[in-house]
């Protein structure tokens, strides 16, 4: 009996210390794989494992030691102590020898080198067990249920914290994927660079859309010359992307990899690092579709000229122009008239009348300085802007136009149609004149060309 009460002091004063000496080594920065570890080489064990629900009811497994083993031999270990024993009748379980054969099949070899073992619940209603077993029988076992129930009593609160800052760990990880899956997949442009230029994010729409990886942008001396040629264009955008960044969305007109130019509405967001985070949508297509859509509601259909209600603003704009007596601001309008055109749909037909409307601008096209504005108002009837040019020079480029309708006639099938047209002639310098009034002047001196005969340029000299 003596010898027992000494071995049971022994014991008990083993466990102390090594309780002790286990404590000061329990971080709230540890992982619970950690944690088990600290316990076995403390108390010499060679298995340990935790078995829990977290607040979801989803299990939490976690296993240390030279022995290995799986939860679901860990499930069917505690399914079978639960069968045998009323879940409220007991706290604490232990084995001194044999353990493994409880826990482990026959193959495994924990099987028979498991030994001493100790289950014991995590907390009364709770779903959570903690074990630790060893492969030596130990001498005192009602010794080491103590200290297995101080040691879970001191974690509980422990484990528990630490269960949910995984949980929390894994939910962070969880919504980082999330928006590294959005950083990636999201149908708008998103990409950061650094204040040496850079790129640091750049995301498969970007990709897809400019054609370069960020790899093959940083291989590049200065990644945005690869986007923006002009040293301005580039100096403004690298400001907006490093230092000064562009809260509202700017239009920005980059080229792709194989050189087109695109429209790109770029937007840029501070972040919290004091890096720039710029997002971008592509509206090339939409601009196209815009422009296709204004030259429509500008443009003639069959001549490709300005429609009526385009030339008569541009006509409108010349007089603001002119009448604020600007350096240069004086210009002529031409008008002309197609002679004969009727004769022309009757005899040839309407498909040759168009073609002759056609080749009678393009004539005219290939002979009209830069800057000037051509524009159909009827169905044979044309008018022609000519900025910064004199009544005499107008004249001089209906001859031209005469003599290249005559080099160049219209071939219809073997037989050749040679147009002619009449003219009338508006200049406007410094004096105050409306748009109606230069047109009844135009066509007053268009009509006294047809009526001297056709083919010929009147010029209003009452206007001048």
């Amino acid at each position: 009996m003596k010898q027992v009460n000494r071995e049971n002091i022994n014991d008990s004063t083993w466990a102390l210390h090594a309780l002790a000496k286990l404590m000061p080594k329990l971080s709230s920065h540890a992982t619970l794989t950690s944690l088990l570890e600290t316990i076995n080489h403390t108390f010499g064990a060679q298995l340990s494992w935790m078995m829990m629900q977290d607040d979801t009811g989803q299990p939490q497994f976690v296993s240390a030691g030279e022995l290995t083993c799986h939860p679901l031999e860990i499930n069917g270990f505690i399914a079978s102590q639960l069968l045998q024993r009323h879940p409220r009748s007991w706290q604490i379980i232990g084995w001194k020898e044999n353990t493994g054969t409880l826990i482990f099949p026959p193959g495994h070899p924990g099987h028979h080198q498991l030994q001493c073992g100790v289950l014991c619940k995590m907390a009364p209603h709770q779903h959570g067990y903690f074990f630790l077993g060893f492969t030596q029988p130990q001498s005192t076992l009602t010794v080491l249920k103590e200290v297995v129930i101080i040691l879970v009593e001191k974690l509980k609160d422990f484990v528990t914290g630490l269960v949910a800052r995984e949980r929390t760990a894994k939910e962070m990880q969880r919504v980082i994927a999330q928006y590294k899956t959005l950083f990636e997949r999201a149908p708008v442009l998103m990409n950061s660079f650094d204040r040496s230029s850079r790129c640091v994010l750049w995301n498969a729409e970007c990709e897809k859309v400019f054609g370069w990886t960020m790899a093959e942008i940083n291989a590049h001396a200065d990644p945005l010359a690869l986007f923006y040629s002009d040293p301005e264009v580039r100096r403004r955008v690298h400001e907006s992307v490093n230092t000064t960044p562009l809260n509202d969305m700017y239009e920005w007109h980059p080229v792709r990899r194989d050189g087109m130019q695109l429209t790109i509405l770029w937007s840029n967001i501070s972040l919290p690092d004091g890096s720039i985070l710029n997002i971008g949508l592509d509206i090339t297509a939409r601009k196209k579709v815009e422009r296709q859509l204004e030259m429509k509601a500008t443009t003639d259909d069959l001549t490709r000229c300005l429609n009526r209600f385009a030339i008569l603003q541009q006509i409108a704009a010349a007089l603001e122009v002119s009448q604020r007596q600007e350096i240069d601001s004086h210009f002529s309008v031409l008008m002309f008239d197609l002679d004969f055109f009727k004769q022309i749909n009757d005899q040839w037909g309407h498909l040759v009348g168009d073609t002759a409307l056609v080749h009678f601008c393009d004539c005219l096209r290939g002979l009209i300085p830069p800057g000037s504005a051509l524009g159909r108002v009827g169905g044979e009837e044309f008018l022609l802007l000519l900025p910064k040019t004199r009544s005499d020079a107008a004249v001089r480029l209906s001859t031209r136009l005469r003599r290249a309708l005559s080099i160049t006639p219209l071939n219809v099938g073997s037989r050749r149609l040679t147009l002619s047209f009449s003219a009338g002639v508006v200049e406007v310098s410094d004096k105050q004149h409306d748009t109606s009034s230069l047109l009844i002047s135009a066509d007053k001196a268009l009509y006294d060309a047809k009526r001297a005969g056709r083919g010929k340029t009147i010029v209003a000299v009452d206007y001048l």
